[in-house]
């Protein structure tokens, strides 16, 4: 019995994606270092730069003990419960809304036992497991109606979130949605026209925004709330209200300038330590990484990032069972789209929304929610069973 345990155990070592989870740990080191920067400040609160890093590294060390666990359990088996979890999902982002704590004009969190847990974010890693799990095996989808039901499936997380409002979870679910069918193969002459009308509508929403007539700003208030057309206007223009709705998009841009090719230095970052950085820790910390680390560390960061979801898509190309092919597909789509735009925001790439750049930014829920689905992607990498077929997904 020993032997054998030795034997499932290196076996365990030499399959485990170390690569992944390698490049995971160095961005939350980079996250640590750079929140123990954002967070810099003197005199009688200069505990808060220490308890906001340790809290941080006690959200990684919870995180790092689920992922572990969940490599323990099979995905397959994960994936039977696939449409409970989305359920009860679904029942955490109504209660949400009636019961949870509303912060800075948004009702996404409760707090439990003192910590602020946001049900949105366990929302992406359930989306990702009920489209994986409908998709796996189903033709129905190749055809125009045959999308409905995915479609339903993802519009009830993404209506709850608006309504939290939470533009930025809602902006990642879509292309997730894209690209599990796409690689589960529905067929783009029905994906692009939808993809198409999508992106024609970016500019109509803008241009509603503009109208300045007494009826219709009813109905832009109810679609849109001030701060959200705010960042819209500022995004085409921050600098037509410097002060107000872009002043976080130009201070931004001027860390990221002032930074250079080697950066200020850590801690010397002036637009960080001066408070001209809106929400330093979390939204706009990759500002501070260009401003402190310069050309250079935003690169590496990007590098780590890059070589984590290349190994994602090598994961998906390997893998021929349907159900881990579309989870690692939907992983590695979700992150990377967080990743664009939370940096394309601090660029002005991107407006701004709010989201959370993945295992780098502070919060706990974020930091669990990128920790699962890489655990997922690397579970599907060590479990992959043989499938008798032609063709993947024929």
């Amino acid at each position: 019995m020993k032997q054998s345990s030795s034997k499932t155990g290196i076996r365990w070592l030499r399959e485990f994606n170390w690569t992944m989870f390698v490049c995971a740990c160095l961005l939350v080191a980079v996250g640590a270092t750079f929140i123990w920067s954002a967070s810099y400040t003197t005199g009688e609160e200069a505990v808060l730069k220490v308890a906001r890093v340790q809290k941080q590294l006690t959200h990684a060390a919870v995180s790092v003990a689920i992922f572990l666990a969940l490599l323990t359990i099979n995905y397959q088996r994960i994936g039977r419960y696939s449409y409970a979890i989305y359920g009860l999902t679904i029942i955490f982002l109504a209660l949400v809304l009636l019961l949870g704590s509303r912060i800075k004009g948004s009702t996404r969190w409760f707090r439990v036992a003192g910590a602020q847990v946001q049900p949105s974010e366990l929302a992406k890693v359930a989306l990702i497991l009920v489209l994986a799990r409908y998709l796996m095996y189903r033709k129905n989808y190749r055809s125009l109606l045959g999308l409905i039901p995915p479609f339903l499936l993802t519009a009830i997380p993404i209506g709850l979130i608006l309504v939290e409002p939470d533009l930025g979870t809602v902006l990642i679910m879509i292309p997730v949605l894209f690209a599990m069918l796409f690689a589960a193969g529905a067929r783009l002459k029905h994906l692009i026209p939808i993809i198409v009308l999508g992106l024609l509508a970016l500019p109509a929403v803008y241009l509603f925004c503009q109208i300045q007539s007494p009826g219709l700003k009813r109905i832009q208030r109810k679609l849109l709330k001030p701060h959200q057309k705010a960042r819209i206007f500022a995004f085409v223009n921050p600098s037509a209200d410097k002060s107000g709705s872009g002043y976080q998009v130009i201070n931004s841009l001027i860390a990221i300038g002032s930074g250079g090719f080697f950066g200020k230095g850590l801690g010397n970052g002036t637009q960080n330590r001066l408070r001209y950085l809106p929400e330093p820790h979390t939204d706009f910390i990759f500002s501070v990484i260009g401003e402190e680390w310069g050309f250079c560390g935003a690169i590496m960061v990007l590098a780590l990032y890059a070589v984590l979801f290349l190994c994602g898509l090598n994961i998906a190309d390997r893998t021929r069972e349907p159900f881990g092919r579309l989870i690692a597909v939907g992983g590695v789509t979700l992150l990377a789209t967080q990743v664009f735009i939370n940096v394309g925001m601090t660029m002005r790439m991107c407006p701004i929304t709010g989201l959370t750049l993945p295992f780098i930014s502070y919060g706990g829920s974020s930091l669990l929610s990128s920790f699962v689905l890489l655990s997922l992607m690397i579970n599907v990498d060590m479990r992959q069973p043989p499938i008798l077929a032609a063709e993947d997904f024929k």
